[in-house]
């Protein structure tokens, strides 16, 4: 694999492993279906799944579509389309689906008033221009269209306070803390475009771009389990939080010297096998449709 989607999104996300793979697609199945219930595809009718990845939405659209419905694939990695292209060979559904090199915020190559639905789930964190990017998705739907996306709102867990790092308490450590958030935001550059938005830009951004019936819903959580509970360290040292940046583990050599290393992997080993630490997430969930 040649690019850092396709990279992160088939092994690098759960670090490899098959045990945290199954954990984490039991996470994002609940929120796959909620944004096709959200968006309520129907038979014969052409949806586009924007930033597609491997799938995970476009392949449930196809179950909830047949047998005539449509599902266009698009994304900006041509190894996750030929990943997608691969799977709907096996499955024998090619004669249902296309697959088109896109990307937020213009969608070229994806006409005007072309689809009945879009969907998308967590990719406008990602786009600079968002506003830019919700006037291309009214564009591509035709009258009468639906929108319906998911989109984490990070704003919420971060920054992290100090004596935290990744959700993890090593209160003592905040010197190396904060070595490794340098590093982590050094990644991302400034402005992040994955922490400089809130649910209430989503609605305006949406609204200013002519959708109209616009719904969002917000769920924020604080909780004292750590996400990753009962992963191993040397799976979750190998996994990375997005495609931007390199894994928890590559973070660690980057910022701290092995002696530092060590002081803090060591507190993240015990608050991974007990299950401690912290998680503090918001997301959003909007639909709209085009009068």
């Amino acid at each position: 694999m040649g690019d850092r989607w396709a990279q992160w999104l088939l092994e690098r996300r759960f670090g490899g492993s098959p045990d945290y793979q199954r954990q984490l697609m039991a996470f994002l199945h609940p929120i796959r279906d909620r944004v096709l219930d959200g968006a309520a595809p129907r038979p014969g009718e052409t949806v586009l799944d924007v930033g597609c990845g491997d799938g995970l939405l476009g392949f449930a659209v196809l179950d909830r579509t047949s047998p005539t419905g449509r599902v266009i694939f698009s994304d900006v990695s041509t190894e996750l389309l030929d990943q997608c292209r691969q799977a709907a060979e096996a499955a024998g559904v090619t004669d249902r689906c296309e697959f088109v090199q896109a990307a937020l915020p213009h969608l070229d190559g994806v006409g005007d008033a072309c689809v009945d639905v879009v969907v998308l789930r967590s990719v406008l964190i990602y786009v600079a221009d968002k506003q830019a990017a919700f006037r291309h998705l009214h564009r591509v739907l035709r009258p009468g269209g639906r929108l319906s996306l998911f989109e984490p709102i990070n704003a919420f867990g971060y920054p992290e306070p100090a004596g935290w790092l990744w959700g993890f308490d090593v209160s003592g450590l905040e010197a190396l803390a904060e070595r490794v958030h340098a590093a982590y935001r050094a990644h991302h550059g400034d402005p992040c475009p994955m922490l400089g938005f809130d649910e209430r830009d989503l609605l305006a951004w949406a609204e200013r771009a002519g959708f109209q019936d616009v719904r969002l819903d917000y769920e924020a959580e604080v909780a004292s389990r750590h996400p990753a509970a009962a992963t191993e360290l040397s799976t979750f040292l190998r996994s990375a939080p997005n495609p931007l940046v390199p894994t928890f583990g590559e973070l660690l050599i980057e910022a701290l010297p092995p002696g530092d290393r060590q002081l803090l992997t060591r507190r993240i080993e015990e608050q991974l096998v007990t299950g401690r630490g912290r998680m503090r997430r918001a997301v959003s969930y909007l639909t709209g449709h085009v009068s």
